[in-house]
């Protein structure tokens, strides 16, 4: 199967970094509006945004996913593009609590290894869950190539790709919450290690990335027209259907419209990239915020949150502390990473610096 258009130009190494820089630039901005109660600004809007943003990231995770790696080469630098900067942060809330709160060390303690678990419903800052688990994504992904490799059988990574996705949805509430025997002692979990129970329809879009890349023409983006009526259909879909999409509460309420939501989403994020790839300063602009989006995934939550708190203590203006909080939230890990991450390269070697010219914690 191929939907490329043999006579037009199809997307390229050589053309990738340009645009999907600033897809991630729009990308990292969703995900900075959506987690600081955007929904009492917009309802609409916040919906919008969770209809297709975290498919997005895995999406574009996987146009960078070199399949070909040995599996310990894989190993090796997943590690040092996720793991790592994931690690660094757990530790540094760690400390934090410990030298600058009231919490006592059995507590902090306990917080550390529930962190260690990857998941978010047990994380002091719960945007991390997405690092560990493009961990064992990657990991799924490179086990999905081997096997439709060895059949030599090209449709079956399609049906088996339709298939992860169709047995993911429908069994995302299975594990969560889950109980077990644990020496005699009933234990109920939210969800398996590292988000392993979302690894169906996170791979699915991941490995969807790394295909389409491959074949897709980008002329088909390009057009003016085309975005529009992506952003129009995508719109009206999300303002006539309600299903919506929560990787990290294991939300996706309807199969088809859900997927259809999420690839309409991506199609118009890389749409719109395409058009302000054209503006050379707007282009530089989110080239910068995209090259600089693990560090704003990493810090935005705290930032933005306590930035928004202290605005609606002095102004009691919900929409503007929300908004100074969202500026707060951009140009604060922008300003940690040129202060303190790029010029350090110690430090920077644990947040997978020498990987920012591409997508977020992708190699």
């Amino acid at each position: 199967m191929s939907l490329a258009l043999q006579s037009q130009p199809m997307l390229t190494r050589q053309t990738r970094i340009a645009y999907l820089d600033i897809a991630k630039g729009i990308g990292i901005l969703l995900v900075v509006m959506g987690h600081n109660d955007f929904s009492l600004i917009s309802p609409f809007f916040f919906k919008l945004i969770y209809s297709f943003h975290m498919p997005l990231f895995f999406f574009m995770s996987g146009i960078f996913f070199k399949p070909d790696l040995s599996f310990l080469t894989l190993l090796r630098r997943r590690f040092d593009s996720v793991l790592k900067p994931y690690i660094f942060i757990i530790l540094l809330i760690f400390f934090a609590t410990l030298s600058f709160t009231k919490v006592d060390f059995a507590h902090a303690t306990s917080r550390l290894i529930k962190a260690l678990y990857g998941n978010g419903h047990y994380l002091d800052w719960v945007q991390l869950w997405f690092l560990p688990h493009l961990f064992v994504v990657s990991l799924f992904a490179f086990l999905f190539f081997k096997l439709v490799r060895q059949t030599g059988l090209p449709w079956l990574k399609w049906a088996l790709l339709v298939a992860a996705q169709v047995v993911g949805v429908l069994s995302i509430s299975a594990f969560w919450p889950f109980t077990f025997n644990f020496f005699g002692r009933q234990l109920t979990v939210f969800g398996l290690p590292f988000s392993l129970d979302l690894v169906f329809i996170s791979g699915f879009f991941f490995i969807l990335g790394n295909e389409l890349f491959q074949n897709f023409p980008v002329t088909l983006f390009q057009k003016p027209q085309m975005l529009l009526f992506l952003g129009l259909l995508l719109s009206l879909l999300v303002w006539f259907y309600p299903p919506t999409i929560d990787f990290n509460i294991r939300q996706f309420d309807a199969l088809f419209l859900n997927t259809l939501e999420a690839l309409l989403g991506i199609s118009f994020t890389l749409s719109l990239a395409l058009q302000i790839e054209r503006m050379a300063r707007l282009a530089a602009i989110f080239k910068y915020i995209g090259g600089a989006s693990l560090i704003i995934l990493l810090f935005q939550v705290p930032i933005q949150a306590f930035w928004s708190d202290k605005v609606l203590a002095l102004t009691g203006n919900f929409p503007s502390a929300y908004w100074i909080g969202f500026l707060a939230g951009v140009l604060g890990p922008l300003a940690i990473n040129a202060l303190f991450i790029q010029p350090n390269p110690v430090v920077g070697k644990w947040f997978g610096q020498k990987m920012y010219a591409t997508a977020p914690a992708n190699d």
